[in-house]
């Protein structure tokens, strides 16, 4: 899904609360092994593939496993990933 709209709710100023919110550890090769995951499932359908869609999906994923209830911490994980994910030649 390629849409122009974003994830992202928090306004500016209080995006700069988010380094004070990491209560994640990101293991970058589980975010790659997840993603391939994805590019498979839907690789007869690449335009259903969303970067952002994924990146909210793993950070609330992640969160909710590990029983962490902070607003600022899924916020920072998902632009994390996200970042990491635009960043890799595999998603070009």
């Amino acid at each position: 899904m390629k849409r122009k709209e974003k994830f992202s709710f928090l306004n500016e100023s209080l995006a700069i609360q988010l380094n004070n919110h990491k209560l994640y550890t990101i293991n970058y090769s589980n975010v790659e092994i997840r993603f391939a995951e994805e590019l498979e499932s839907y690789k007869n359908h690449p335009e259903l593939i969303d970067i952002e869609e994924f990146s909210m999906n793993y950070s609330f994923g992640y969160h909710y496993s590990n029983n962490i209830d902070d607003l600022y911490s899924k916020e920072a994980m998902f632009i994390e990933v996200k970042s990491y994910l635009n960043n890799l030649k595999m998603c070009a």
